[in-house]
């Protein structure tokens, strides 16, 4: 592989980075504040909002990566009883229902995080912007309707190309 495909594959995966290294942080800071509320009894007063945080960056940065799996959630068993022209049909059916929900709670995510910058709100302890704690959420789901588009046109290809 080249250097150019390299590096077009990192940039393709920075949400998942992203998410790893999230994740890792909020197991890291609820480990720790653990021990200092149970060993010391002097607790983290900020850990809560680190975790809120962090747990809305590992959902909607990781949430494309459950999609390159193949591990959400879908109910096969009746899809599969019809023949494969409507197989198609009902897969293309589910993308574009499944792309226009994720359309709109990217638009609802982008016109949240416009309110918190209007109204300058911030967390009360660490004062982190609520803007960057729900940065995630439209972006996660743009590259979860772009993978989830991906995955039917292979699915499709698969399965014989046109309907």
């Amino acid at each position: 592989m080249n250097k150019e495909k390299t590096w077009i594959m990192r940039l393709c995966n920075l949400d998942l980075f992203a998410a790893c290294a999230a994740l890792v942080l909020l197991i890291s800071v609820t480990f720790f504040g653990v021990i200092m509320r149970y060993c010391f009894g002097n607790p983290f007063v900020w850990q809560e909002e680190v975790q809120l945080a962090l747990s809305v960056w590992v959902v909607f940065l990781g949430g494309r990566y459950a999609f390159v799996c193949g591990n959400h959630a879908a109910i096969d068993v009746i899809v599969e009883m019809f023949p494969e022209k409507i197989q198609k049909a009902i897969s293309i059916l589910i993308a574009i229902i499944s792309v226009i929900v994720l359309a709109y709670v990217g638009y609802q995510g982008i016109r949240y995080i416009m309110q918190m910058v209007r109204y300058n709100r911030v967390t009360n302890i660490l004062k982190i912007p609520y803007s960057l704690i729900y940065l995630p959420l439209p972006i996660g789901c743009a590259s979860m309707a772009v993978q989830l588009c991906i995955n039917t046109w292979r699915g499709l290809k698969e399965k014989g190309g046109n309907l």
